[in-house]
């Protein structure tokens, strides 16, 4: 995650499929925030260009036909569910699409993504990246039931709702593969809770005191423990997070043996380095900057340890 945070700042090619793997999600996810609006249809020509996208110049997580549906049996891994055979799957994939696009009483619509999200991976419709399509047609589902999940740089994403425990997320796979009403239930009851925790954690992010002590005075500590800065820009930076807004006469006592010049200095510095940014065009005022790759690093640390990324996104 981190190289590939590094690899957008820096402008680098990707290289690696990793690198390829994650920005294609990342285009798959700009497309549906172009396309997908509240009340908006879910066609299946939607969830082929998810695929195409998903998987393209994959070499490790490719497909061999991109955008299209399976031409032969496929086994899923970690589950005992053969999905249905091959001529089977256009008709099933139009009655999920049916579903989802049927008017429904709004209370049910987080019910109905966790029953397409399960029905899409026991149809496994793709040879491989279903994966990842069904997590990003959940994410086009909630957009599609007005659930503004594209804001606040996709905080909320369904990555994590169903990847911070993989080994409940397969067992609450098998019991709604039962097709029991109680098996059904016990998997949505699972999908609500698991987003009901996300949106707890995302609201913790909006508080600033937490999000000083647990996410930014940690990456600040964590760079400088590995001398990514010194130890007198950990201090400018500290006082920046502890102020919010912070200008030069603020660091007069930070930095007490230093002339206004020098600290005029320093923060032109730091904001050539994107650790400081001015409130607006040509202001003497800054807050923290985290455009670094340095300060990134230690912000996706923070944010890792606090289980606001899951493994997935750790290693694609």
């Amino acid at each position: 995650m981190a190289d590939y945070i590094d690899s957008k700042i820096e402008g680098k090619a990707r290289a690696t499929d990793q690198l390829r793997e994650v920005a294609n999600i990342e285009r798959a996810m700009d497309y549906i925030e172009q396309i997908m609006t509240q009340g908006a249809a879910l066609t299946e020509q939607t969830i082929r260009e998810l695929h195409a996208l998903t998987v393209d110049d994959l070499v490790r997580e490719g497909d061999k036909t991109p955008g299209a549906y399976r031409n032969g049996g496929v086994q899923i891994s970690q589950s005992d569910h053969l999905p249905p055979d091959f001529i089977q799957v256009q008709a099933y994939m139009q009655e999920l699409v049916d579903f989802v696009n049927r008017e429904d009483s709004p209370k049910y619509d987080l019910m109905k993504v966790a029953l397409a999200h399960h029905r899409f991976g026991w149809i496994h419709p793709f040879g491989n990246g279903n994966g990842r399509v069904v997590r990003l047609l959940t994410y086009a589902l909630l957009m599609k039931y007005g659930f503004n999940v594209s804001t606040g740089g996709r905080v909320l994403n369904p990555t994590a709702v169903f990847c911070n425990d993989r080994e409940r997320y397969y067992a609450m796979l098998a019991t709604a593969d039962k097709g029991t009403k109680e098996g059904l239930e016990e998997w949505c009851t699972y999908v609500l809770e698991g987003i009901r925790d996300e949106v707890e954690k995302v609201d913790r992010l909006t508080n600033y005191a937490y999000l000083t002590k647990c996410i930014l005075v940690p990456a600040v500590v964590f760079a400088r423990e590995r001398e990514w800065i010194t130890e007198t820009e950990a201090s400018v930076l500290s006082a920046a997070i502890k102020l919010k807004v912070v200008k030069s006469a603020d660091l007069a006592t930070v930095l007490p043996r230093q002339s206004s010049n020098q600290r005029t200095y320093l923060i032109r510095k730091l904001v050539d380095q994107g650790m400081l940014l001015p409130l607006s065009a040509g202001a003497r005022q800054y807050t923290i900057g985290f455009s670094n790759n340095y300060l990134i690093r230690g912000v996706i640390k923070s944010l890792r340890d606090q289980g606001f990324i899951p493994e997935p996104l750790e290693k694609p």
